[in-house]
This record gives C-alpha cells, structure tokens and sequence, in this order.
C-alpha cells in the first residue's frame, strides 16, 4: 500500500478550508487577510533563514556608497549647494538597497512557478489581488528591515538622526518598495526565467537608478527629460527631502509632488501585477 503524499502549508490550508462545512467557513474577508498574512510571513521566515544574502544585500551598496564619496567627493568638489558628497549619494544608497531587495525578493516568484507553489495558491478561495499584496508587504517589510539598518550609517554621511523626518522616509520606501515590487513580480510573472529576469533587470532597472538623481542633481537637455520621466526620481526626490527634515535642495521635484507621484505610481505598478497575473491563463 502506497503512503499519501504529504502536504505542505499551502496545500494543507486549502485542503482544511475545503473540508470545512459551510456554515463555519470564513468570510471572503477572512479568506483574503489569510492568503495576504501567509505570503507575507513567508518573506520574513525567508529573511530570518538567509541572513547572510539579505545582509550582502546591504553591505555592497554601503561599499559602493563609500568607495564613490571618496572618489567622487574630492573629483566634484563635492555636492551642489556645498553638500558633502557622501551626504548628497546617501538617500540614493537606501533607494538601491530597496531596489536590490526588490529584485531578489521578486525573483523568488519564478521559482514559486516552477515549484508550483503559486499555483497552490492560485486554486484557493484567495484572490490574485490578495496574492499580490501578501508578496508585496512581505517585500516590502523586509526592505524596511534592510534600510533600517542601512540607516546606522546615516550619522557617517553627516545626517543627524533627530532631524530626519522619519514617517514621510517610511512612507518615501514604502510606497518605492511597491512600485518596484509590483513592477518586478509583473516581470517575474511573465518572464518566467531567472537568466531572462536578470538581464531585463540589468538592462532596465539599474540604468533607471543611475539616472534618477542618485548620483547627480537634475540637469538640463535631454538628460533631465530622462530624469522628470524616471519613475525612480520621484522616489530620491522624496527620500531626499525626508533625509534633509522636509524639503531639500538639488530635486527635480517638490515635497508633496514627489509624494504625489509615487502614490500613483505604486497603484499603478501593483495594478500592472495582478493584471500579468490574469494575462497568463488564470481566472479574473
């Protein structure tokens, strides 16, 4: 006699949900919350098991934040209006250290297709919108865990701590983490291969960081259309002036349009998620 195959979490969830009857069955709510709770547990059980490739995740834009200040800093002169240029490359160090996390977390969807786990999922009573936030906040919790500790060597780069304005920097990564998030799990969902991944990643994402007011203010030409068109400006801009208690100089935006901006662009970037979701064969 063969033995049963066992189940793992995903599979025995939904196989208790079904046997249930339906009088105790949870409401749609609760059904959603579940699904949205689970994958977001799942990244912060990841983070705590792979410590070391988060913690790399870190440790090499902190390098090459330090190595490019000391370059850069005696080379430039230093940053626009008499900034240090450590203190000028610093918020464009947490937007990296949120984009590389981004990209390793969302990768993970390839191999959750691979695997079949998302499918798992997907046959549940679930959403494909509960799907994508729960990956979403889990992803996101953990680039907040990274550039929080990104941000112990906020005092290096000439920052003091009390005059950040600490809840618009919550809501700056957030709200980037989101956009790119929602960005990268549509790539991961349609690509389908890790080497594909990558080199769209390389090609695309990276080069927008580059020109996003990270490494130099707003310039004028053709440049500077490419930065007011970076959807990764917007979110500089907005860490810059948390950084700075406010506002700050050398942006290509406001405060509040920043903010503004990439409001819309994290809707619209999770929006593009679940609809790659729908496009590849999967019920509305």
């Amino acid at each position: 006699m063969s033995l049963p195959t066992p189940l793992n979490a995903g599979s025995l969830a939904l196989a208790l949900a079904a046997a249930r009857p339906a009088a105790t069955r949870p409401g749609a709510a609760a059904v959603e919350w579940g699904v949205v709770s689970a994958l977001w547990r799942r990244d912060l059980l990841r983070l705590v098991r792979e410590r070391s490739r988060w913690l790399g995740v870190v440790l090499q834009p902190l390098l090459f934040w330090a190595i490019l200040g000391a370059g850069m800093g005696g080379f430039a002169g230093g940053a626009p209006g008499g900034t240090d240029y450590l203190a000028f490359s610093f918020p464009g160090i947490l937007v990296m250290v949120v984009l590389f996390t981004t990209i390793f977390a969302t990768m993970s969807v390839i191999e959750d297709r691979q695997q079949g786990f998302l499918q798992q999922v997907l046959t549940g009573p679930g959403s494909r919108s509960a799907m994508v936030l729960g990956k979403t906040l889990g992803v996101t919790s953990v680039a907040l865990v990274q550039a929080a500790l990104c941000m112990l060597a906020a005092p290096l780069a000439g920052y003091a701590l009390g005059t950040i304005a600490w809840l618009p920097l919550l809501g700056a990564l957030s709200l980037g983490s989101f956009m790119l998030t929602g960005l990268g799990f549509a790539l991961a969902w349609v690509v389908g291969s890790t080497h594909g991944y990558h080199a769209i990643m390389a090609v695309v994402l990276l080069p927008l960081w580059l020109v996003s007011g990270a490494l130099f203010p707003p310039r004028d030409g053709w440049i500077g259309w490419v930065m007011a068109a970076d959807p990764m400006s917007y979110m500089v801009d907005a860490v810059r002036h948390a950084m700075s208690g406010g506002a700050a100089a050398s942006t290509g935006s406001g405060p509040v349009a920043s903010f503004v901006v990439l409001a819309a662009l994290a809707a619209g970037a999770m929006a593009l998620a679940v609809l790659a979701t729908r496009a590849r064969g999967g019920r509305p």
